[in-house]
């Protein structure tokens, strides 16, 4: 009876090893790690970079060079197998420039979800003249869903040097902790939104992340590198 206490005893002792080392092992793969890298396929030129918090939420951020595109995803992790996991995420906010309605009005097109938020926006000509700074809101806290703003044409036209304006809002990048600023050359107009919802698969190993399955819809597949130890 003694020995088959003892037997019993072992293999509790090797179960709960077993276990507390299977989650060591996946704690370190997954949480508290920061991924970044320029997005794979070279036609679509966006850099990528994903945050897995010790609580299992995520940060996804995704921009391209030119930096008139971004988009910033929160949402959750969870695990498949040993190496495969699934990120649920929703979009807080993104920026798409678009074709303006008439080059001589700068355009800023805002989700009402995100207006409300947006309480500094300052819109600045290409050599750093601020031009204007706004609100997503007017006084009686309605979201606008369009701010026209008459430009310089002087300081915002189609010549070299002259053909942006940056925007920047009174939001930060999580990564680098600076407000977010964008590049909308001439003939385009802004647009901030939020909500959309992305779910896909991600495979983490070799302290690298690549997507596997069905891609993100606006980045298409891209494999990442552990910023950091």
């Amino acid at each position: 009876m003694k020995r088959k206490d003892k037997n019993i005893k072992k293999t509790l002792i090797m179960k709960t090893y077993t276990l507390t080392l299977f989650f060591l092992i996946f704690i370190n793969i997954t949480h508290g790690q920061t991924f970044s890298n320029k997005q794979s396929d070279k036609l679509k030129n966006y850099n990528c970079s994903l945050r897995i918090k010790k609580d299992s939420t995520v940060n996804f951020i995704y921009n391209r060079d030119d930096n008139g595109v971004y988009g910033e995803y929160t949402g959750t992790i969870k695990k498949v197998n040993d190496t495969l996991h699934r990120l649920s995420l929703t979009m807080t906010i993104g920026q798409f420039y678009m074709r303006s309605l008439h080059k001589d009005t700068i355009y800023i097109q805002l989700d009402n979800k995100i207006a409300i938020y947006l309480d500094k926006i300052q819109i600045a000509y290409s050599d750093g003249t601020a031009s204007k700074l706004l609100q997503g809101y007017d006084r009686k806290k309605n979201p606008i869903r369009l701010l026209k703003i008459p430009v310089n044409k002087k300081l915002f036209n189609n010549k070299k040097g002259k053909d942006y304006v940056n925007i920047t809002i009174n939001r930060k990048n999580f990564l680098s902790d600076n407000f977010l600023s964008f590049k909308i050359p001439f003939g385009s107009s802004a647009s901030f939104t939020c909500g959309e919802k992305e779910e896909f698969d991600i495979v983490i190993k070799n302290k690298q992340l690549w997507t596997v399955g069905q891609p993100p819809l606006q980045t298409g597949d891209f494999k990442l590198e552990k910023v950091g130890n």
